[in-house]
């Protein structure tokens, strides 16, 4: 029957399928694809069949073959300009369960779609499109942005505890900070909820607040702290870890008190053998050990006791993963070369001397080092604020952008080992065209901490 089915037809029979939550065979299956990209161009295709197909697929699992997936995003974009709330949506989440990444045209309309019905989004429809975005690492714009904050701030009032977790972890994870308004709509939210919250909900909304170096209020920080008091028992060690991390991060770069209940966590934490983590986790639990004696010190609350295995199995595996990171960017080789050509002897991803971190490029008769901070060691602010990036390089221009939790943490260790650390952004990197403006670029960042240089000409050639 499929290569006698209508638009309409052919959309209701996969939707079926998937409400079932059957997969159809193979020969079935084909039919059907065939079907989608048959009746793809008609133009009585409406809004909701489509994102009734896409919604099915992603249902199922069903990936569909290329020419479907051609098909589909061509109707997307031209049904776009209709589709409602729920089914742009449906659509994107789709897209994000499928893990399918849609072209050009497609994104561009689906973009469009956001900015036109953000005002009448439920607050699902929003966590949907927040959790979809960052699924895919998909950079909107900044229209399709302000779309989306201002659904956040609209339906904060009627999220769900697993909403308000969600949204601040997709924020987060899209290194992505909200204006003030969303900002206090998240807040007001997790007020509201936190008496609910589930053990993982109030862990990923810590990690949010932390990740972004987003410093709660008050109210905030007292539901986030009755929450962890209430679900700590029945928390799972990436939970427990995560939050360590989090409260921590916070105590030493934004100056926010630890909580009453921070000695339990570490308690908690001794309730786990160290084989009940990962070695991501159990990093993580030692990341956060460091930052309690090094950074945080006397004003941890409390008598805390660490885990017996924190200055082995969980130091081991940190130590390890300082070891592992090897990668060498051009960026940093450009550097490494431009100082070589100023008499300046280097090392490329030397270990400190108590192997915890991996630096980038140490000037070791000087004690300094050079840090080379890619995209990933920044989070883009939407207001367009303090931080902007300098001259504007690619999606920077349109944001101000400020150090990841993580990097802030990492120049501050760094600090209490060399005498100097001179981060070089990507951004003020990237925009200087030709060796001679590199070398001078590096030169300038080197002379304030006394570092002894030859002199080079305009050809990049030794003066004599």
């Amino acid at each position: 029957m499929a290569s006698h089915m209508n638009p309409q037809e052919t959309a209701n029979a996969i939707w079926a399928f998937a409400t079932l939550g059957l997969m159809p065979g193979a020969t079935a299956r084909a039919a059907l694809e065939a079907a989608v990209v048959r009746v793809a161009p008609d133009p009585d295709v409406k809004p909701q069949a489509v994102s009734n197909v896409i919604w099915a697929f992603a249902t199922l699992g069903w990936e569909p073959g290329a020419e479907a997936r051609v098909a589909l995003e061509a109707v997307v974009v031209r049904v776009g300009p209709d589709t409602k709330p729920q089914e742009v949506s449906n659509t994107v989440w789709s897209f994000a369960t499928l893990r399918w990444e849609p072209g050009a045209e497609a994104r561009a309309a689906l973009e469009v779609a956001v900015e036109r019905v953000g005002p009448d989004m439920t607050p699902q429809a929003a966590v949907n499109v927040a959790w979809s975005f960052e699924t895919l690492g998909w950079e909107t714009g900044a229209e399709a942005r302000a779309a989306l904050e201002a659904a956040v701030e609209r339906v904060g009032p009627g999220m769900t505890p697993q909403a308000a977790a969600n949204v601040a972890w997709s924020f987060e994870t899209l290194g992505w900070e909200t204006g003030a308004e969303a900002r206090a709509a998240l807040e007001a939210a997790v007020v509201r909820v936190g008496p609910d919250m589930k053990p993982h909900e109030v862990a990923n909304a810590i990690w949010a607040f932390a990740t972004l170096g987003w410093e709660p209020g008050a109210e905030a920080r007292a539901a986030l702290e009755a929450a962890v008091v209430r679900v700590g028992p029945d928390m799972t060690p990436q939970e427990v870890s995560n939050t360590l991390w989090s409260v921590l991060s916070l105590a030493a770069t934004r100056a926010v008190p630890l909580p009453a209940c921070y000695p339990s966590l570490w308690q908690a934490a001794c309730g786990f053998k160290e084989r009940s983590f990962n070695r991501v986790e159990i990093s993580m639990l030692f990341h956060a050990h460091l930052i309690h004696t090094e950074l945080v010190g006397g004003v941890a609350r409390g008598e805390v006791t660490f885990p017996p295995w924190i200055m082995h199995q969980a130091r081991d595996a940190w130590m390890y993963q300082a070891r592992d990171d090897e990668s060498v960017s051009s960026a940093v080789k450009e550097i490494a070369s431009i100082l070589g050509d100023l008499g300046i002897r280097n090392e490329v991803e030397r270990l400190t001397d108590d192997g915890y971190f991996s630096v980038d490029v140490y000037l070791p008769n000087d004690d300094v080092l050079l840090e080379f901070d890619g995209p990933s060691h920044f989070i883009e602010i939407c207001d367009g604020g303090e931080g902007a990036a300098p001259g504007g390089v690619g999606d920077a221009s349109r944001a101000s952008t400020r150090k990841t939790m993580s990097t802030e943490l990492r120049d501050m260790f760094f600090a209490r080992r060399h005498r100097v650390v001179l981060p070089v952004p990507y951004f003020e990197f990237a925009k200087l065209k030709g060796r001679t403006m590199k070398t001078e670029y590096v030169a300038e960042k080197l002379r304030p901490a006394g570092v002894a240089m030859q002199a080079v000409n305009r050809d990049g050639e030794e003066e004599k």
